[in-house]
């Protein structure tokens, strides 16, 4: 798994939900049921800056790598403070659904609706996950957060949960990635997508 530098920042990026639910109707359509299945997961279009091949060339080396690997990158929270959190961990092994309990962190710190995070599994993947109904955690460092999501894997118990630098991992979608170069030493172009795999 290939980290990208924090130095590069993306110039956008475009977050979406990929829902593996769905509805379904009967033969008349007219009455539908939401299967609500576990495995709903995020992908974020990036799109980098314009800059010279010199300030690229690690990028470049880090996104071809990246397509092989697979790629993790931190998740833009555009202004969000959610720093302040302590050390987050999962509280207890094999916890499922959209309901976690999390210890380790700052009595008094707020985890709010619309906040992101990532849990770390034990072979060092990060699960992105956004944050449906918040609390304030207590006095002991404890707190029970309601996702929007339903978690995909059984996390164990003190898997590692980031709350400040959350990131997004996962494989680069398509076959090829491709660059830019431009006269002045200039290069753009560099697009790419990540799609979380777990």
């Amino acid at each position: 798994m290939i980290d990208l530098q924090a130095s590069d920042l993306p110039a956008s990026v475009i977050p979406a939900f990929v829902d593996v639910g769905g509805t379904v109707r009967g033969a008349t359509n007219a009455v539908g049921v939401r299967i609500d299945r576990p495995g709903g997961h995020y992908r974020a279009a990036v799109t980098m800056g314009i800059s010279t091949a010199a300030q690229r060339a690690a990028l470049i080396a880090d996104l071809v790598r990246g397509k092989q690997e697979g790629l993790r990158l931190a998740y833009p929270l555009q202004g969000v403070d959610q720093s302040g959190a302590g050390a987050p961990v999962m509280d207890g092994a094999d916890q499922a659904g959209r309901i976690i309990k999390l210890r380790n962190m700052a009595p008094g710190y707020v985890a709010a609706k619309g906040f992101w995070l990532s849990i770390v599994d034990a072979g060092g993947q990060h699960y992105l996950h956004n944050i449906f109904a918040g609390g304030t955690v207590a006095s002991d460092g404890k707190v029970t957060i309601t996702l929007s999501e339903h978690l995909r894997v059984p996390f164990g118990n003190g898997a590692p949960v980031l709350l400040e630098h959350p990131k997004i991992e996962g494989d680069v979608a398509g076959n090829e990635q491709s660059w830019q170069l431009m006269r002045g030493n200039r290069l753009v172009g560099i697009q790419f997508t990540i799609e979380e795999m777990g």
